[in-house]
């Protein structure tokens, strides 16, 4: 059965045709929030000495068309002179602009995390307009996994319960999930501060959630000395906190490498195997020299190493 318009019902009518560019407007729903200058002007460039575009998508209004998807290159033709551009012209109800506009935009690339993951809880905001009851039904919509949505939905509303920075991925909030809020953010910190990778947050996440007190606490302070992997050996070879707050003493105090960490560990497990004690001695030879550890002094603040030749200990 067709209407007026010779359109089919439960069909979203298209159609290719070439529209000025002074009758098209932007999105008010346009998820992307910012348009890079420079990227702009390299793609205004390649419209000039191509004369070529691929089409934008849009919609018919009661005046002109508004854009659902393509205003990059709406704006680029524009700025290159154009007087009018290739446009796919979609029939969309306006309480379906934000989704149709997610859905054409969602999937490319250069989408940030955070135009991402406020076009996602646009939708959900608005999921009584647009029908959706639940988070599996908005994610069929958009064709991406529930998980992907819930994920973008927590990133969105921790970045602003915290006042996030925009520069910190959704990958890296993700990471974090399930963890003490004030955990989160110091491993968000030291990602930040790049002390650990973005690739190492679910790991970081993993050991803090293994670790007990003290040896968490070590470990997420600023500037620690004790590296992810280091952590993670720590926390799951050396069952006992004794031994894991030994190794971690010894790391602030011989300033031991990751090798050595695993050497370390190795030697405390073979001394359990054998009844011996896991204290380390720090064994001494004549001609040699040693790092005992570093201070801070009480009146200056000037840092200080304490140094041994196997013969006598002085202050640097």
């Amino acid at each position: 059965m067709e209407n007026e318009k010779g359109e089919r019902k439960g069909r979203v009518i298209t159609e290719l045709k070439t529209i000025l560019i002074d009758e098209i407007q932007p999105n008010p729903f346009q998820p992307r929030e910012s348009f890079e200058k420079e990227s702009l002007k390299e793609l205004t460039d390649s419209i000039k000495n191509a004369s070529v575009i691929q089409p934008i998508v849009v919609r018919r209004l009661e005046k002109g068309y508004q854009i659902i998807a393509g205003e990059r290159r709406w704006r680029a033709a524009e700025m290159a002179g154009l007087k009018e551009i290739p446009c796919i012209v979609k029939d969309v109800a306006e309480e379906r602009v934000l989704l149709e506009s997610l859905i054409e935009n969602l999937h490319r690339k250069d989408l940030t995390d955070v135009e991402r993951e406020n076009a996602i809880h646009g939708l959900w905001e608005n999921r009584n307009v647009l029908g959706f009851k639940t988070k599996s039904e908005l994610a069929i919509a958009i064709g991406v996994n529930e998980d992907k949505v819930s994920e973008d939905l927590d990133a969105w509303e921790f970045r602003r319960r915290e006042e996030m920075s925009m520069g910190v991925s959704t990958r890296v909030i993700r990471g974090t999930r399930g963890l003490p809020t004030e955990e989160r953010r110091q491993i968000i910190e030291k990602v930040k501060a790049e002390e650990i990778k973005a690739s190492e947050v679910d790991t970081v996440a993993k050991i803090v959630r293994k670790a007990p007190e003290p040896i968490k606490k070590e470990f997420l302070k600023p500037k620690s000395r004790i590296t992810p992997k280091m952590a993670e050996t720590i926390v799951t070879k050396l069952p006992s906190e004794e031994e894991q707050k030994t190794v971690v003493e010894e790391i602030e105090r011989f300033r031991l490498t990751e090798e050595e960490v695993e050497d370390r560990v190795r030697e405390i497990q073979r001394a359990k195997e054998r009844g011996e004690p896991i204290g380390k001695e720090m064994g001494v030879q004549e001609g040699i020299i040693y790092t005992v550890g570093e201070y801070e002094c009480p009146h200056c603040k000037r840092h200080y190493l304490i140094k041994c030749d196997g013969k006598r200990d002085w202050v640097e």
